[in-house]
């Protein structure tokens, strides 16, 4: 199943210790929490993009459920981080954790829920199944005058 990300989940991710420093530093709009979440959000739908097993749904806040406490991981570590606060070990390990889960799913070896059976509510993949570049080929060289 699919859902938005709220900041509930976000505060669901917290342990203690971070609790108290979103608590000391309480923002009255959490502008920089659901700017966190979106942009967690936009990564991991970015890494299933990649991965081109997963029929998504055209409403951009949505998550599998699967990926919603890695989402929250991500997003509470890049937070800290942009804050300046010291993140411990094993808020560390958890965004390695998910790092390594989304790396997986962009390589397609690990494939979240599709969106449903509904063709028409399923936003279509806008990327090519093969690739749309190739080798540039040089025009002029020691043994090749094309175009002169």
């Amino acid at each position: 199943m699919w859902r938005p990300l709220d900041t509930e989940d976000f505060f669901a991710a917290l342990d203690e210790r971070e609790a108290e420093v979103f608590a000391r530093n309480e923002d009255e709009d959490g502008a920089p929490i659901q700017k966190q979440i979106a942009a967690a959000v936009a990564h991991a739908r970015g890494c299933i993009r990649s991965g081109r097993k997963c029929r998504m749904p055209a409403d951009e806040s949505l998550l599998p459920d699967m990926l919603v406490a890695p989402a929250m991981d991500f997003a509470v570590f890049e937070l800290l981080t942009r804050l300046r606060r010291n993140v411990n070990e094993s808020r560390t390990k958890a965004w390695e954790r998910a790092n390594a889960l989304f790396d997986k799913i962009a390589e397609g070896r690990i494939v979240p829920e599709d969106y449903g059976e509904d063709v028409t509510s399923v936003a279509p993949d806008a990327t090519p199944a093969r690739a749309s570049f190739r080798a540039k080929r040089r025009a002029l060289g020691r043994h090749m005058e094309d175009g002169l």
